[in-house]
């Protein structure tokens, strides 16, 4: 007889089976992955002809969702922008004699780390020695970049070797020649047996000679290089590459944009974090006696032209408070490499050539990687330079991501001037419009009103500054589009009626509409046009022509003067405001307040990395950098208004003599703003490359035919901190046996419960 529960038994004891392996299986792939992080892909290429292995991800597309880029640390030199300036001889003999005692007491820089203090010393005591003119500042500035470059550079190949199993094999050579290739390039990773070879690059660039190298071993050993770029690689590396891929014999006559029969050379962009860990003083080095102040600007401040706020607290990095970490990525390179004038460019070249040969010439240094070159920033105007992306993000502990967008110059060659002040200004005025309340962003030239220019807090700031020089700039600007001498003024004079042909009005630029895609965490600013807007008036204070306002003329004329401006002026007032190199400012300046008031929103129902910020009154980090008054800005609209920019007479019917004129005063309003958000699909509809431009822009310059996006990060907690991982459960020595044993509780109560099953099965089958 057939026991009828038994077939139950048996599939109770298979679901069992089952379950366990399947939690097993699920165990050991949670421990087995790391958790919201996306690996780069290692998977045979199906989009171009050649390589075995492609590593990273294609540069032309958007990084996957939730993507984290890993961190890989290197020694910084950034201590050394701390150290004091030397003492000056004839202020401070007695400190000096004791600066020049330590200076004697050095070794020659290759004794000491590079990257230290006594290093960098010992080598700006050689470099005054051999009749070097530039400042102290300018040297230590220029120092800081090239070691810190120089040894992220070496960090980033072993740091990739180590995470991708790919190169564990000792098959692998790592910067050796290839014999019997006919070119002396060597590669960072090479093997016989594999058909991909490996180049790495921490800048977004890379050299022609190197190129054309490795394009000679490919072609004679049957391989595929991959360049692997830790920043996004630069519209000219792109290129440079499908340049010597369509000059292969095999892709001969082949149309433009038809898929290339062989391909020797990609590019793959293999996004990572590097984290800066200051290099210690020498044990050996000789002690350094104390003098000086810091750096102007604090304890933590960074000279100008100084990678600033890299790995320490600074205020003087971009959107980095006091107290807090920067990290500034590709804007980072923009703001130490970009010189304020052609003297300057040429100042910093000969300072890199010369840092660049003073490192080969020191006995043991080993060569310079690539990434001791500056990222290709290829032409960036950084007149068009503006705050365009934020995001409100957390790495343990309150951060801040940002992109800055810039257009790009005609060509590529052309050098870029004024990204640091550009970044400055920008910033400065983000940390102004958080501090202040909003109702002190408003300036007012009005002669009839000298007590009421500007607040006072605000009249100390390059915002302030900014708003007030952008007023009396735009009463000028009126000026040039009414003078008769042009067709436009011309024709504006013919229009007008009444005998004085009298215009008075008051004109003021207020913030239009900004059209932004607000996606949670995140501000995309797309759009942040300006508006002016006028109403006539009448001045009391004396002026061109006499007393102030148009006495004598009729309401009828007055109002139809003022229509005849209306249509024919203001218009190319606003389009001046919006689009003139002589307004960047004020635009650079707007679009930074965009960014601060969705952070002061933010900031009402969390706590984001500006929130002790908002509305503390203080501004003393962010003091004007240039030295200005308000009063000076008002006393010259008032000698503008009183002389007029221009004079124009006529005679009348009865023979008198007339003067016409036309009077403008205002003021700009940034007290209130206004955002029109767009939704997903439109977004990515429209701007499809500017979520990937952003987000990318913190590892390094992301460019195109027509812009280019610079961005960074601000962390509360140090970067090692902030980028550590939390340990790995599996690394505790109990994680086993705690997770393991409520398993195996599970198994013994179910092997027991089938055995009694079983058992009590057998007792009741029958006797046969």
């Amino acid at each position: 007889m057939i026991d009828p529960l038994a077939k139950p038994a048996r599939r109770a004891s298979y679901f069992h089976r089952v379950l366990v392996i399947a939690m097993a299986g699920a165990l050991l792939g949670l421990v087995s992955t790391p958790f919201g992080v996306a690996q780069p892909s290692s998977v045979p290429a199906s989009s171009v002809a050649g390589p075995k292995h492609l590593l990273g991800f294609d540069p032309a597309a958007p990084l996957p969702a939730q993507n984290t880029a890993p961190t890989f640390t290197f020694p910084s030199a950034d201590d050394v922008l701390r150290l004091p300036a030397p003492p000056d001889r004839r202020q401070s003999p007695a400190e000096f004699r004791a600066f020049q005692r330590y200076l004697d007491s050095l070794d020659k820089p290759q004794a000491y780390t590079a990257g230290s203090p006594a290093h960098f010393y010992a080598r700006w005591k050689a470099y005054q020695a051999e009749g070097g003119k530039s400042s102290f500042e300018k040297y230590r500035a220029r120092y800081v970049n090239i070691t810190n470059n120089r040894h992220a550079g070496w960090a980033f190949e072993p740091f990739l070797r180590g995470r991708e199993s790919l190169f564990s094999g000792s098959h692998w050579q790592f910067g050796q020649p290839v014999p019997g290739s006919g070119a002396d390039e060597k590669p960072d990773m090479y093997a016989d047996t594999e058909v991909d070879a490996f180049e790495l690059k921490f800048t977004n660039n890379l050299r022609v000679g190197q190129l054309n190298g490795f394009v000679t071993i490919a072609q004679a050993k049957g391989k595929v290089f991959q360049y692997l770029f830790a920043k996004p690689p630069s519209k000219k590396a792109l290129d440079l590459i499908d340049k010597v891929n369509r000059a292969l014999p095999e892709n001969s006559g082949l149309a433009p944009g038809r898929p290339l029969n062989r391909v020797v050379v990609v590019a793959r962009y293999y996004p990572a974090t590097s984290v800066p860990i200051p290099v210690p003083e020498d044990a050996h080095a000789p002690p350094r006696p104390e003098w000086g102040p810091p750096p102007s600007g604090g304890a933590t401040a960074s000279p100008a032209g100084a990678p600033a706020g890299v790995g320490v607290p600074s205020a003087t990095a971009p959107l980095v408070m006091p107290g807090q970490y920067g990290m500034p990525g590709g804007l980072g390179a923009a703001v130490t490499n970009s010189p304020g004038s052609p003297a300057e460019a040429v100042e910093n070249d000969e300072l890199d050539r010369r840092i660049s040969d003073e490192y080969a010439a020191e006995p043991g240094r080993a060569a310079a990687p690539d990434a001791a070159v500056a990222d290709d920033l290829g032409g960036v105007d950084f007149a068009t330079l503006e705050l365009r992306y934020v995001s409100d993000t957390y790495h343990n502990g309150s951060s801040a991501q940002y992109a800055f967008q810039a257009d790009t110059l005609p060509t590529a060659d052309q050098q870029s001037f004024g990204g640091r002040r550009a970044a400055q200004l920008a910033s400065d005025s983000f940390f102004v419009w958080l501090a202040l309340p909003p109702s002190a962003f408003t300036v007012n030239l009005n002669p009839d009103e000298p007590d009421r220019i500007i607040d006072s807090e605000f009249g100390r700031t390059d915002a302030g500054r900014v708003l007030l020089e952008a007023d009396l700039s735009m009463k000028k600007l009126v000026a040039r589009f009414i003078h008769p001498d042009t067709p436009g003024g011309q024709n504006y004079w013919t229009a007008l009626r009444g005998d004085t042909k009298c215009v008075t009005m008051r004109q003021w630029i207020v913030p239009d509409t900004a059209t932004v895609r607000d996606a949670g965490n995140e501000l995309y600013i797309l759009d942040a046009p300006l508006e002016v807007k006028m109403e006539s008036d009448v001045i009391a204070t004396e002026g061109v022509g006499g007393i102030g306002g148009c006495p004598g003329q009729d309401e009828a004329t007055t109002r139809h003067n003022e229509s005849v401006y209306r249509t024919m002026v203001l218009p190319q007032v606003q389009d001046a405001i919006n689009h003139s190199p002589e307004y960047a400012d004020l635009r650079r300046v707007y679009a930074s307040r965009v960014a601060a008031e969705w952070f002061r929103d933010r900031s009402e129902t969390k706590e984001t990395a500006y929130s002790d910020l908002i509305d503390s009154g203080d501004i003393g980090p962010w003091r004007s950098r240039e030295p200005w008054t308000p009063r000076e800005v008002f006393d010259r609209y008032v000698e503008s208004y009183k002389n007029g920019e221009f004079n124009i007479t006529h005679t009348t019917t009865s023979g008198d003599i007339l003067y016409t004129t036309t009077f403008v005063y205002g003021g700009v309003d940034f007290t209130r703003i206004d955002r029109h958000g767009i939704g997903t699909d439109e977004f990515a509809r429209e701007h499809p490359s500017m979520a990937p431009s952003a987000g990318n822009a913190r590892y390094g310059p992301v460019g195109g035919d027509s812009e280019v996006w610079l961005g960074g990060l601000t962390t509360s907690q140090p970067p090692t901190a902030a980028f550590s991982r939390p340990t790995s459960a599996t690394a505790n020595p109990w994680f086993y046996p705690v997770t393991l044993l409520p398993v195996a509780v599970w198994l013994a109560a179910g092997a027991l419960l089938v055995w009694r099953r079983r058992a009590r099965n057998s007792l009741r089958k029958p006797n046969l």
